[in-house]
């Protein structure tokens, strides 16, 4: 029941952002029957920890409020040994968390992106609301004054052709007009009755522009418009490519291609930079003054006054400033291309890689949450739909908004993507090993009458010290 309930509410909110796009097309129940199966596959793995810890949270609750777990225990079993069979069944169904999020999970992805592309590639109905300009006919636009909804017929009609691309050169205007749909042939029919039509006549290439201009009137004029992209085909779901659709195979392979084209891009990088940065070797033979013989032609060139003058005149000192300014542009522009590149590269590295971690994280809440959920209610006993509904709602927000945080902060580069991913996990492990550890040593930490006797014995000693001082 828990699973069911967090799943239609995850599924309801997920759907919402996709209202615009799916709403309003005419797609048939089938269609919208597969949108929302594929998210809920896509989100059940989210959903089954919170599930278990509402699960266990009211299963131990009213076990301790109708005294069962203190019938247990004074048989001389511990509450551990009382969890053993609801921890083996965690165990398996985190097993299951990890085959389902690495198998159905992607496949899940899959077919609900893929149908979510053609749905949203396709038009809506033909709706011809009076009063408003139509468009999504291709080459056409329609209005019409007023509609019979009834009889179906149009009012004060104006059509616009638009399949030559010359603007408004083809204008028909009628009195009336009936339309109906032929789904075998994919085409919208219109006769329209008692009207003109006004057509501006391209000129033939050579001959002079003589009677461009051409008004025809008719009783009946018959119309048919193609629907095409307006049924729902499919795309072939090999040309989809992204983290969240590919197997663990596949994704762990997907890494290794990142990494290594990460290398590729920094030597290549470094490669392309030294063009520019190579130093003339005569440069590096210079030697200081002192070492040199002071006989030698060297020495009297290095101390000659006239050196910069002789180098002016033998070499293009301003043609390689000139040179030395482009290139110097050219490298500022490579640098912050190959920058923005590295970015892009480390951001997508960083996607795969909280994919790939977060596919191991949520299952190991299955785990935990179990642990959480039975501990707490074996200290609050209480159960049923009430305080245990609090508190798992409570907790199902903090894990969601973990689950948000993690992946933006991962993605961004904030925090690592091991870390972002398994924030829950850092969150909540701590809490049920604290649980479970007041849970089997009979803690009242959070038991109702031991906050009680707290307040009862805080108010004597309040109370004993007034009438001490008074």
């Amino acid at each position: 029941m828990s699973l069911f309930i967090i799943v239609f509410i995850l599924v309801m909110q997920f759907m919402a952002l996709y209202m615009n796009e799916i709403f309003g097309k005419g797609l048939s129940g089938w269609v919208l029957l597969q949108l929302f199966g594929y998210a809920a596959g896509r989100i059940v793995i989210t959903a089954m920890p919170v599930a278990v810890l509402a699960g266990a949270l009211m299963t131990y609750g009213s076990m301790g409020e109708h005294y069962e777990l203190a019938a247990i225990k004074s048989c001389g079993i511990s509450l551990f040994k009382a969890m053993r069979s609801v921890l083996v069944f965690a165990f398996l169904l985190t097993a299951f968390s990890f085959w389902f999020s690495f198998d159905v999970v992607p496949k899940a992805n899959l077919k609900f992106f893929s149908l979510y592309y053609d749905v949203q590639r396709k038009k809506p109905n033909v709706a011809i609301k009076p009063g408003y300009f139509y468009s999504d006919i291709d080459g056409y636009v329609l209005r019409v004054s007023d509609k019979n909804n009834e009889t179906g017929k149009l009012y004060d009609v104006v059509l616009y052709n638009h399949t030559e691309n010359r603007g408004n050169v083809d204008v028909i205007l009628a009195d009336s007009a009936r339309t109906y749909l032929n789904k075998q042939e994919s085409a919208l029919h219109m006769v329209m009755y008692n009207g003109a039509r006004h057509q501006e006549y391209k000129p033939e290439q050579g001959k002079p522009d003589k009677f461009s201009l051409g008004r025809t009137y008719f009783d009946s004029l018959y119309f048919r418009f193609s629907l095409q992209g307006f049924d729902l085909s499919r795309t072939d779901e090999k040309q989809f490519r992204h983290q969240i659709i590919l197997p663990r195979r596949e994704l762990v392979s997907a890494m290794d291609s990142l990494v290594e084209l990460k290398s590729q891009t920094r030597a290549k990088f470094f490669d392309q930079l030294s063009r520019y940065t190579r130093i003339d070797s005569a440069f590096l033979d210079y030697q200081p003054v002192d070492s040199l013989a002071k006989n030698s032609p060297v020495a009297n060139l290095y101390m000659d006054d006239d050196f910069f003058t002789c180098f002016r005149n033998e070499y293009p000192v301003q043609e390689y400033i000139s040179t030395a300014i482009v290139d110097a542009r050219a490298v500022k522009s490579y640098i912050e291309f190959m920058r923005k590149k590295k970015e892009d590269e480390e951001k997508t590295q960083r996607k795969y890689a909280y994919e790939y971690y977060v596919r191991h994280s949520i299952p190991i809440n299955c785990l935990l949450f179990m642990l959480i959920g039975a501990s707490l209610g074996a200290i609050i006993r209480k159960g049923g739909l009430g305080f245990p509904a609090i508190i798992s709602i409570f907790l199902f927000v903090v894990f969601y908004i973990l689950i948000t945080w993690g992946k933006k902060l991962a993605q961004e580069g904030i925090l690592d993507p091991l870390v972002g991913a398994g924030l829950p996990v850092i969150v909540f492990g701590p809490i049920a090993a604290v649980l479970t550890l007041q849970a089997t040593r009979d803690a009242k930490l959070l038991d109702e009458s031991f906050w009680l006797m707290v307040r009862d014995g805080i108010s004597e000693r309040l109370r004993a010290w007034r009438r001490k001082n008074l």
